[in-house]
């Protein structure tokens, strides 16, 4: 039985960051789709999160759910089912729909910024096949996957595992502009390996409201066994979307990115040891729904600066999620090659980086005052993120990036 290494590669470099959607495109989003990826975020973040509450994450639910999409395409029988209800596809819809889906969710949402400005915020998507060169791709698959996932199929040898290590590890740092670097190691994959399938995404945006460097202080931050830091903590007096939600035990803002309909959601326990607490109420919930409840208010913002590289196999958290069948001697990948023995997934492996800062970026950090009226405003909101709180960067149609700040 030779091995398929299922890689889900992605980065964020959010100095805060924004996006940048290219909406030339006219397609739509299926309304259930764009629920199935919602959900597919919170219940992958469940798995991950619920076990890690005293350490920093950051994933990107789209980059897992894409590339695990792949693979479904590739995928029959019971493999192909646990992986349908593991990512919440919808059972109505076909492989060629859901593919189709895909494309227009790529092209709507994700863009090459070739001509792009300096200034102006990034999101981008990469798939690739690596496929082992003894092996042939399905016509229909491998039609599927270049038409709605753009990816390219790049013929391999695995047994040079150096080499093959290093092409692979070369394309994602390229693509994840540095951020992502020495992926896998040399014994990642070998001769036996059939094929890898690769996603990465870059993130990187300015606030619509910038912080001023000038207001950034240290301050305590309180975590949930009692321990203290102090941290650098920005600060901001902005009119933006809050809610105190009652039935979350928790309050939340919601950071508009320049240029984009992206923001990041953050999300705060009353409770400083609330984190776990919170994240468990916010399994199956659609976060579309938590910022509809939201409204505009004035609100004192305090958010610290943070920096999170996290590393994770994916293996028993979507196991977890029912999706068995693919890493065992059951799995049935009988649609992702032309001929050959049977396949089963190996490994499932996601990295991530995030970094939050006043502007964005290094390089375009700027220092500068804002004058506005002196005024005593009474419903004046306050919002301090001085103890553990989730975060998600997101649009109404995919959650980007997901992860949780537990210590600083």
């Amino acid at each position: 039985m030779l091995k398929m290494v299922l890689a889900c590669f992605l980065v964020i470099q959010t100095l805060i960051a924004a996006t940048l959607i290219n909406m030339a495109t006219a397609g739509t989003i299926a309304p259930s789709l764009v629920a199935s990826r919602n959900l597919f975020a919170a219940d992958i973040f469940q798995a991950l999160a619920q076990t890690r509450t005293q350490q920093n994450v950051v994933f990107s639910p789209a980059s897992v759910q894409s590339c695990l999409a792949l693979a479904f395409l590739g995928a029959e029988g019971e493999t192909a089912q646990q992986l349908r209800i593991g990512l919440r596809l919808p059972a109505a819809l076909d492989k060629p729909s859901i593919a189709a889906d895909y494309a227009a969710f790529l092209q709507k949402n994700f863009h090459k910024d070739a001509n792009a400005t300096e200034d102006a915020p990034k999101l981008r998507m990469a798939n690739r096949v690596y496929v082992n060169e003894s092996l042939e791709l399905s016509a229909k698959f491998n039609e599927l996957a270049k038409t709605s996932f753009e990816s390219e199929a790049v013929p391999t040898k695995f047994a040079d595992a150096a080499n093959a290590v290093q092409t692979i590890n070369t394309w994602v740092e390229h693509e994840t502009e540095g951020k992502i670097k020495n992926l896998l190691q040399p014994d990642a994959v070998n001769a036996e390996t059939s094929a890898i399938l690769v996603n990465a995404i870059y993130f990187k945006a300015k606030w619509l409201h910038p912080f001023s460097a000038f207001s950034t202080s240290d301050h305590e931050f309180r975590m949930s066994d009692g321990q203290t830091s102090s941290v650098p903590m920005m600060y901001g007096d902005e009119r933006v979307k809050y809610g105190e939600l009652a039935d979350l035990d928790a309050k939340a803002v919601e950071l508009p990115y320049k240029n984009s309909d992206l923001s990041m959601l953050v999300l705060l326990p009353n409770k400083v040891d609330g984190l776990a607490a919170l994240e468990q109420k916010l399994s199956n919930a659609d976060l579309n729904l938590i910022v509809e409840r939201m409204r505009g208010a004035d609100v004192d913002i305090f958010l610290p600066k943070f920096r999170i590289e996290f590393e994770v196999d994916l293996k028993q958290p979507l196991q977890q999620l029912g999706m068995v069948d693919m890493f065992s001697g059951s799995a049935d990948f009988s649609s992702l090659f032309a001929s050959g023995p049977q396949q089963r997934v190996d490994d499932v492996k996601h990295k991530a980086f995030l970094d939050v800062n006043e502007a964005g970026s290094e390089a375009a950090a700027a220092i500068f005052m804002k004058i506005v009226p002196m005024s005593l405003n009474l419903d004046q909101k306050v919002f301090k993120a001085d103890h553990p709180f989730v975060f998600a960067i997101r649009n109404k149609e995919a959650i980007y990036f997901v992860g949780h700040v537990a210590r600083l």
